[in-house]
């Protein structure tokens, strides 16, 4: 009988006393990043190694020639960023934030504005703006 309720005090101790290292996992943040593809193949070999994924989306952009850009959501440091892209992302939790980066930006920049699959806004723009053509006849 002794035994029975020195075990169910300890029990009852071990339950109520909060773990402070419940899990000493950290927590893992996403970022997005772009890739931009010369064509269609290119794009849609980056949707084929997706599998499926969510977190990837390919968007046409009508510049001077046909692109597309292969947007993939991340954890946090589980890629370098070379920086050898033309476009350049940001990401917000909200509209407003994101609306203002969006009106900063020059139009040669040819700024875009997404919501992402996870709720994020997501602003993709040139990093520097592209030269305007001219339409003159001589």
């Amino acid at each position: 009988m002794r035994s029975t309720i020195l075990c169910t005090l300890l029990f009852s101790v071990f339950v109520a006393a909060p773990l402070s290292a419940e899990c000493p996992c950290i927590p893992l943040t996403h970022l997005w990043v772009v890739k931009t593809c010369d064509d269609w193949s290119c794009a849609s070999i980056e949707l084929m190694h997706a599998a499926g994924d969510p977190q990837v989306i390919a968007v046409p952009v009508g510049l001077y020639d046909s692109h597309w850009l292969v947007l993939r959501r991340m954890a946090t440091g589980s890629a370098i960023d070379v920086g050898n892209d033309p476009f350049e992302l940001r990401q917000f939790d909200g509209m407003d934030g994101a609306m203002t980066h969006f009106a900063t930006l020059p139009r040669e920049r040819m700024p875009m504005m997404f919501t992402a699959p996870d709720g994020l806004i997501l602003v993709i723009s040139l990093k520097q703006g592209e030269p305007r053509r001219r339409s003159t006849a001589r």
